[in-house]
């Protein structure tokens, strides 16, 4: 334990000296070092001894002491990887308690040689799965938590990995299913299986069926089976499961709550307001910004609202039926004379008459290039993506780019971002746009691989204008 404290007070060519030395004074106390240090069960133990075998000079060849070998045949790329296993077989260190460091090693930052097992740890799970499948997935539904290398038994034998994914998915207990959801959603003859067996089963369990069945809720059968069967289950538990809303971020201030509605298009009836008005916060922000109604006619007629009312263009107050709606101004809303207040020069506590518009470009359709290539200092860039609310989503495969995501009502648009690690810059690339209801969600991952993009030729001009607004601001100079 003395060795194992001093590591800790150890980094780069410190700890490589140190672990060195100690190899070549003696085999024995160093493998019992790498064993002391993985039991202790963290990740940083597990990374520190990865490093200090990556120190040990490499063994031209292999002997019938190398523990892999002997097992399950030459290990190809990490002589590391087998000399951990022949230290752990050294020190009594065995198998069901070794595994967990093994399925650790995917989720190590790249750039440690603790990463550098995993391909090694993939040759494992492959032969000890072939030759006792069980015992495989016992240890991975023990170890790994989000079920990572339930991708090497598919490998091995798909229809029983998968029918075990779903005994777990359907009725696993104190396990993350979200987890499990998360690795079936590439298997697309899953949802074959849920829908044939969805009539069969009870109130509970259609539930578990439809939350998997939501992983592929863009399968057009699956959309059609949801809209046409789920939807009229009698089990309202069932229904709420399939169909639950899609919310947007709250929004925290009456600031941020009127820019929303401005941006939606969303109003409220006069009496709506009146009562929403009472709030001082509220009040002291409408009393800043623009509003408007739609007449009969098509005409929009701007407001102000003052000392508890609103007024119109002539400074006379309205007295508007109880039931007709008022919204928050939006410049594309202004028609005629009334352009004129584009012009005024005033504080307001969003961007209201001075916000962007932006128009549709010819030939845009399922996808915009407006801001390819726009580079941006990576700093401004982490700033501007707290502030606009954006999040990344998670990839299927480590050839989708990256893509940053916000929400903007029943929609969500997208950006690429290339943004490699040893660069200080983010640059742009394609702006798409999805039903917010078509982004697969599976806890805090979100996903739009499996999505349809929408067709921007057929937006309404104002969603159009808001959606490109989102990213433009997150590659935004402007402080």
């Amino acid at each position: 334990m003395e060795y194992v404290k001093t590591l800790y007070k150890l980094s780069g060519p410190a700890l490589d000296e140190l672990a060195r030395g100690l190899y070549e004074r003696d085999v024995r106390a160093f493998e019992e070092v790498i064993v002391e240090l993985v039991k202790l069960g963290k990740m940083r133990d597990y990374v520190t001894a990865a490093a200090m075998l990556a120190t040990v000079p490499m063994i031209a060849q292999s002997t019938s002491s190398d523990y892999g070998d002997v097992r399950f045949g030459t290990l190809v790329s990490d002589r590391y990887f087998n000399m951990f296993l022949r230290a752990c077989a050294d020190c009594g260190y065995g198998e069901n308690e070794y595994m967990k460091v093994l399925l650790a090693a995917q989720y190590a930052d790249p750039n440690t040689a603790f990463f550098g097992w995993d391909k090694s740890v993939d040759r494992y799970v492959s032969a000890l799965a072939t030759a006792d499948f069980d015992r495989a997935a016992d240890y991975i539904e023990r170890y790994d938590a989000r079920y990572g290398k339930y991708g090497v038994l598919i490998r091995v034998d798909c229809d029983r990995a998968l029918n075990r994914l779903l005994a777990l998915a359907l009725y696993g207990k104190g396990i993350d299913k979200a987890a499990v959801r998360d690795v079936l959603m590439d298997y697309w003859e899953v949802a074959d299986v849920l829908m044939a067996m969805y009539g069969k089963v009870s109130a509970h369990e259609r539930v578990a069926v439809v939350r998997l069945l939501l992983a592929f809720k863009n399968d057009g059968r699956v959309k059609q089976f949801l809209s046409e069967v789920v939807a009229n289950d009698k089990s309202k538990s069932v229904r709420d499961a399939a169909f639950k809303n899609v919310r947007n971020a709250k929004n925290k201030t009456a600031a941020k709550r009127l820019e929303a509605m401005m941006a939606d298009g969303a109003g409220l009836t006069y009496s709506e307001w009146v009562a929403q008005l009472t709030d001082t916060e509220y009040a002291a922000v409408a009393d800043k910004v623009f509003f408007c109604m739609q007449r009969g006619d098509g005409h929009v007629s701007v407001l102000v609202y003052n000392d508890g009312q609103f007024l119109d263009s002539s400074d006379r107050p309205i007295l508007p039926e109880h039931d007709e709606k008022i919204y928050v101004l939006h410049p594309l809303d202004l028609t005629g004379d009334d352009t004129a207040i584009l012009a005024l020069d005033i504080e307001q506590p969003f961007l209201q008459i001075k916000r962007p518009i932006f128009a549709k470009v010819p030939g845009e359709r399922y996808g915009s290039m407006r801001l390819s290539g726009t580079m941006i200092a990576r700093d401004r860039f982490e700033a501007n993506f707290k502030k606009t609310g954006f999040a990344f989503c998670d990839k299927r495969s480590p050839s989708e780019p990256t893509v940053a995501m916000c929400r903007r009502g029943e929609y969500a648009v997208c950006i690429e971002c290339d943004m490699p690690e040893s660069s200080y810059t983010v640059s742009g690339g394609r702006i798409t746009v999805y039903r917010a209801a078509d982004v697969v969600k599976l806890k805090r991952k979100q996903y739009v691989s499996t999505a349809d993009p929408c067709d921007l030729m057929q937006l309404e001009p104002r969603i159009y204008s808001e959606l490109m607004y989102l990213p433009y601001r997150l590659f935004s100079d402007a402080e």
